[in-house]
């Protein structure tokens, strides 16, 4: 017999279309809060191994600390500027340009190195934490547990600067072992041992400043002395302290010490920042990062006083090379005048010649003048070769001299040359160096180009000019010196010896009183910086201690709930509700919670038990299906075996029974039949020697011995089940079971391995689906509803079985009022 609403869906979809659209928007994230929720052992064990991961982080971090100043950078003031030289300056104006330019000179590499010459930096010195010995068991224990995690060479080393219980003096005419710990020890009997060992070691020259070869291996251990020289063939030094204070410091920690050179020591200094205290300010902050509080803060102040004594010295050197120049001149002026005058004494003395007449005075006047003059152009033409040498010779921008040593009062032609000596000197910053693409360096070879052209223009004018004085001069001299041959010639003689003396007096006298003028142009220079506060600490940079505990904290969170994760996006098992409306849109009309109850059909034996309750809320959908019927056939199957099939049948029909329904339950599985070990029947007589025409339907039915609960167990496993199955035989048997009975419950053979249950799907009115929790695969479930899809079978309902309340978001709908235990 077949049902007339077989294949068409059920009258009440809409009832459970509405219940998973519902469940279809709720968020997936309560899935994952009571996931949470129930796993919440693991989170907080692992958050508090990630705390405690973040404190050894923080424990054996190196702390880096950051330490700056305030310098005030005072703006140049510039002289006449060419309109060349304003176009050069682009946007930007003199006090940042000159800003820029300080910057870049406080980092470059030749002022640090300048800056850790003059620091003893050669000698590091580090202490790193001792354990000391205990007599306590529990001590012990922790000792050697902290040993076996932490050794000592895994203890933050901490430099020593300034409190350094000893001091190394090298040698530094020796060679000396590069990057090389040497630990000083006490031994058990008292001798002070030096110990050290490395690889691929390099041997520097600190009087060359070179390295001088490399060592594959370096060993040491030996007995040293306190202020004794201890020299080997690659090292060379001595150890002075005050023992008292080495033994205490030994007592306490491992002390070792390591040699490096200033151009090794320069990557620890090279992170300077520069930056303006307020914009349009001139003060500026300086600030520079160390692991050693104390040594950062000595670096950093003797970089800024490099740099400002440095920008003194370039504003002396003009000073000092005209000073320079104008004591050589000195020196020889000095001896032509000694002699000049000596010859003058002797001329008086041997011809008694006291005073020239008034004529030959006046000649003599007019002379002296002109040779002064000629000799001062004569001067200032020596001094533009001299430049024109300089302006051709960048690397010799040290030597320039200074036009008004020489008379030349040119303000212009000054100018230039103040403003070649700073670009100059601002260009030597880069000497030595890889082209870079920096905009400031490219600006200043722009503005040496265009001061070098203005420069060279106003030579060749000065140049013209001089020669033409000159010539004007010799010419009038040529005049005079026609005139005086006139004069008796003993006057004229002494004249000229006259003039040749005081011309020379009168060039030593200038020279000297150059000499002064350049000595207080020297001493009233000022530097171009000031130091208003010197190095402070600032901040501690590493490690960041609440950021590295936030991030211990969190990844400690992570690590459990990645797991969790992964494993239920790799898990293949249907693991919520939500897993199986992606997969179907049939509906979910029961849930069964998961039980540790012993029995054969538990709705009859613990009526009050939840999970009795579960399959009442069961049987009332199933009534939603009857389409006002009173009589219903419902077909239980499942994807594979160990789903909970056969017990969701013998409940299901326990329950119908339960509410007064005369129900029979069919054992149709027939490869691996079950309900005769749940109701402890004999499987000698039933369906299949029913349908094999061996018995009779009355003597196939047996009567359990709970009330209006009868049951036909499967019987002897066939040969051809399927073929017993689809067989008419079964048509027959529905048929007179309808007469009988007003529900008929089929335990079938899961659907996923063989088609015994779609042969029976056309003798249901309801198809029920079991679906494991935890236990279905997603994959062969899908599988199997495409099978249904493709038979035409829409009449199917969803019952999640097995499912753990611990686990699944939706048990606490199935254990109200009662405890877990009662499950």
């Amino acid at each position: 017999m077949y049902h007339s609403d077989n294949k068409r869906d059920f009258v009440n979809d809409d009832i459970f279309s509405i219940e998973n659209e519902y469940k279809s928007e709720k968020p997936n994230i309560i899935k994952w809060v009571y996931l949470f929720y129930n796993k919440w052992y693991w989170f907080i064990g692992f958050i508090i191994l990630g705390l405690l991961s973040a404190y050894i982080v923080n424990r054996y971090t190196p702390l880096v600390y950051k330490v700056d100043a305030t310098v005030l950078i005072k703006s140049e003031v510039q002289g006449n500027v060419s309109e060349e030289m304003a176009m050069m300056s682009g946007f930007s104006t003199p006090d940042m340009q000159n800003f820029q330019n300080q910057t870049i000179i406080l980092k470059s590499e030749s002022l640090i190195i300048h800056a850790l010459e003059q620091l003893d930096f050669n000698v590091s010195y580090y202490s790193k934490g001792k354990l000391k010995e205990t007599q306590s068991n529990y001590l012990k224990i922790y000792q050697a547990i902290n040993q076996a995690l932490f050794s000592k060479e895994n203890y933050r080393e901490e430099e020593l600067y300034l409190d350094q219980p000893f001091q190394v003096i090298l040698d530094k005419t020796h060679v000396q072992p590069i990057g090389v710990k040497f630990y000083l020890e006490r031994s058990i009997n008292g001798d002070l041992n030096l110990v050290a060992h490395g690889e691929n070691v390099v041997l520097h020259d600190f009087f060359d400043k070179q390295d001088v070869g490399e060592l594959s291996s370096f060993r040491m251990n030996e007995q040293v002395e306190i202020g004794k020289r201890i020299e080997g063939e690659h090292y060379a030094f001595t150890i002075k302290s005050d023992k008292s204070n080495l033994d205490e410091a030994l007592s306490e920690n491992n002390i070792f010490f390591l040699i490096r050179d200033n151009k090794r020591i320069i990557n620890d200094f090279l992170d300077i920042d520069v930056s303006f205290a307020a914009q349009g300010a001139s003060i500026a902050y300086v600030s520079t990062t160390g692991t050693c509080l104390e040594k950062t803060k000595s670096f950093l102040n003797m970089l800024m006083t490099v740099w400002i004594q440095n920008g003194l010295d370039q504003k002396n050197q003009i000073a000092n090379n005209t000073i320079s120049f104008i004591d050589q001149q000195l020196y020889g002026i000095g001896d032509t005048l000694g002699r000049m005058g000596a010859k003058l004494r002797n001329f008086r003395t041997s011809n008694n010649v006291v005073m020239p007449t008034v004529q030959v005075e006046a000649a003599y006047v007019r002379l002296q003048e002109i040779d002064a003059e000629i000799l001062e152009l004569q001067t200032q033409t020596s001094y533009f070769k001299r430049l024109r040498g300089y302006l051709n010779k960048r690397e010799d921008f040290n030597k320039l001299i200074s036009p008004v040593s020489v008379g030349i009062r040119e303000s212009v032609l000054t100018d230039y040359i103040a403003q070649l000596g700073e670009v100059r000197a601002a260009l030597f910053q880069y000497k030595g160096k890889v082209e870079l693409n920096n905009p400031y360096l490219e600006r200043l070879q722009r503005q040496e180009a265009t001061i070098l052209a203005s420069l060279y223009e106003n030579i060749n004018s000065q140049e013209e000019y001089i020669n033409d004085q000159e010539e004007v001069l010799k010419k009038q001299k040529a005049r005079i010196s026609r005139e005086q041959n006139l004069l008796p010639g003993m006057e004229q003689k002494f004249l000229n010896i006259q003039r040749n003396y005081d011309l020379t007096n009168d060039l030593y006298t200038l020279l000297l009183e150059r000499r002064v003028e350049a000595q207080i142009q020297k001493a009233s220079n000022l530097p171009n910086s000031e130091i208003i506060e010197p190095a402070t600490f600032k901040a501690i940079l590493q490690p960041v201690t609440m950021l590295i505990f936030i991030i211990g904290g969190f990844i400690g969170f992570m690590i459990p709930g990645l797991f969790f994760f992964l494993s239920d996006f790799f898990n293949t098992k249907v693991q919520t509700e939500e897993d199986l409306e992606r997969i179907t849109t049939a509906p979910i009309i029961g849930r069964i919670a998961f039980s540790k109850k012993n029995g054969d059909v538990l709705t009859q034996k613990y009526p009050g038990a939840p999970i009795t309750e579960a399959f009442r809320s069961l049987r009332t959908r199933l009534d939603y299906l009857k389409n006002g019927s009173d009589k219903q056939t419902i077909l239980v199957t499942s994807t594979t075996t160990g789903e909970g099939k056969s017990f969701c049948a013998v409940n299901i029909a326990g329950i119908h029974a339960l509410a007064g329904r005369k129900t029979i339950l069919l054992g149709f599985d027939l490869r691996k039949p079950q309900l005769g070990e749940y109701l402890g029947i004999s499987e000698e007589a039933g369906i299949t020697t029913f349908l094999n025409g061996e018995n009779t339907l009355e003597e196939v039915i047996h009567h359990s011995k709970y009330k209006n609960l009868d049951c036909i167990v499967a019987g002897p496993i066939p040969l051809n089940p399927a073929e017993i199955v689809g067989s008419k035989v079964t048509g027959v048997l529905f048929e007179q079971l309808e007469k009988r009975y007003e529900c008929i419950v089929i335990d079938t053979s899961p659907m996923g391995i063989v088609t015994d249950a779609l042969l029976l799907t056309p003798y249901a009115s309801t198809n029920i689906f079991v679906v494991r929790h935890q236990v279905t695969d997603k994959l062969f479930f899908k599988q199997n509803m495409k099978i249904l899809s493709d038979a035409n079978i829409h009449n199917v309902g969803l019952v999640m079985n097995g499912v753990k309340i611990q686990k699944y978001g939706h048990a606490y709908n199935y254990a109200y009022g009662y405890s877990v235990s009662d499950m």
